[in-house]
Protein backbone atom coordinates (compact mmCIF):
# COMPACT_ATOMS: atom_id res chain seq x y z
CA UNK A 1 0.00 0.00 0.00
CA UNK A 2 1.44 3.32 -1.01
CA UNK A 3 0.45 6.72 0.22
CA UNK A 4 -0.14 9.62 -2.08
CA UNK A 5 2.10 12.63 -1.80
CA UNK A 6 -0.64 14.67 -0.09
CA UNK A 7 -1.28 11.89 2.46
CA UNK A 8 2.41 11.73 3.33
CA UNK A 9 2.48 15.49 3.81
CA UNK A 10 -0.63 15.35 5.97
CA UNK A 11 0.86 12.58 8.15
CA UNK A 12 4.11 14.51 8.47
CA UNK A 13 2.21 17.65 9.42
CA UNK A 14 0.13 15.74 11.97
CA UNK A 15 3.27 14.18 13.45
CA UNK A 16 4.90 17.58 13.62
CA UNK A 17 1.86 19.04 15.39
CA UNK A 18 1.85 16.22 17.93
CA UNK A 19 5.59 16.52 18.49
CA UNK A 20 5.45 20.26 19.07
CA UNK A 21 2.22 20.17 21.11
CA UNK A 22 3.36 17.45 23.52
CA UNK A 23 5.65 19.69 25.63
CA UNK A 24 2.81 22.14 26.17
CA UNK A 25 0.97 19.54 28.24
CA UNK A 26 3.97 18.11 30.05
CA UNK A 27 4.24 18.62 33.83
CA UNK A 28 7.58 20.37 33.39
CA UNK A 29 6.16 23.06 31.15
CA UNK A 30 3.13 23.50 33.41
CA UNK A 31 5.38 24.25 36.35
CA UNK A 32 7.25 26.72 34.18
CA UNK A 33 4.02 28.38 33.04
CA UNK A 34 2.65 28.80 36.57
CA UNK A 35 5.53 29.83 38.84
CA UNK A 36 3.14 31.32 41.39
CA UNK A 37 1.55 27.90 41.94
CA UNK A 38 4.98 26.36 42.38
CA UNK A 39 6.04 29.16 44.75
CA UNK A 40 2.85 28.74 46.79
CA UNK A 41 3.54 25.03 47.11
CA UNK A 42 7.10 25.77 48.23
CA UNK A 43 5.84 28.33 50.75
CA UNK A 44 3.51 25.74 52.26
CA UNK A 45 6.45 23.36 52.58
CA UNK A 46 8.59 26.06 54.20
CA UNK A 47 5.84 26.95 56.67
CA UNK A 48 5.53 23.30 57.69
CA UNK A 49 9.30 22.97 58.14
CA UNK A 50 9.38 26.14 60.25
CA UNK A 51 6.52 24.86 62.39
CA UNK A 52 8.40 21.62 63.03
CA UNK A 53 11.54 23.62 63.75
CA UNK A 54 9.77 25.78 66.36
CA UNK A 55 8.31 22.69 68.02
CA UNK A 56 11.68 20.97 68.10
CA UNK A 57 13.41 24.01 69.55
CA UNK A 58 10.80 24.41 72.27
CA UNK A 59 11.18 20.76 73.24
CA UNK A 60 14.86 21.39 74.03
CA UNK A 61 13.67 23.09 77.23
CA UNK A 62 11.95 19.87 78.30
CA UNK A 63 15.28 18.08 78.57
CA UNK A 64 16.23 20.20 81.58
CA UNK A 65 13.00 19.11 83.24
CA UNK A 66 13.77 15.46 82.51
CA UNK A 67 17.16 15.81 84.14
CA UNK A 68 15.61 17.50 87.17
CA UNK A 69 13.05 14.70 87.38
CA UNK A 70 15.82 12.14 87.76
CA UNK A 71 16.78 10.97 84.29
CA UNK A 72 20.50 10.33 83.96
CA UNK A 73 22.62 13.11 82.48
CA UNK A 74 24.01 10.66 79.91
CA UNK A 75 20.51 9.87 78.57
CA UNK A 76 19.46 13.53 78.57
CA UNK A 77 22.64 14.52 76.70
CA UNK A 78 22.00 11.80 74.12
CA UNK A 79 18.47 13.13 73.61
CA UNK A 80 19.80 16.68 73.30
CA UNK A 81 22.31 15.61 70.65
CA UNK A 82 19.60 13.84 68.67
CA UNK A 83 17.32 16.87 68.87
CA UNK A 84 20.17 19.19 67.89
CA UNK A 85 20.79 17.05 64.81
CA UNK A 86 17.09 17.15 63.96
CA UNK A 87 17.03 20.93 64.36
CA UNK A 88 20.09 21.25 62.12
CA UNK A 89 18.46 19.07 59.45
CA UNK A 90 15.22 21.07 59.58
CA UNK A 91 17.21 24.31 59.33
CA UNK A 92 19.09 22.99 56.30
CA UNK A 93 15.79 21.91 54.69
CA UNK A 94 14.25 25.33 55.29
CA UNK A 95 17.25 27.16 53.83
CA UNK A 96 17.32 24.85 50.79
CA UNK A 97 13.59 25.37 50.18
CA UNK A 98 13.91 29.14 50.50
CA UNK A 99 16.76 29.17 48.00
CA UNK A 100 14.66 27.12 45.56
CA UNK A 101 12.01 29.81 45.49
Amino acid sequence: MTLKKSSKGMLFGLGLMVATAAPVFSPVSMSMQYPSVQAASQMGKIQLILKKLRTSMSSMKDFDELEKAGMSKKDVDRMRRAMTQKIQQLTDDAVRSIRNI
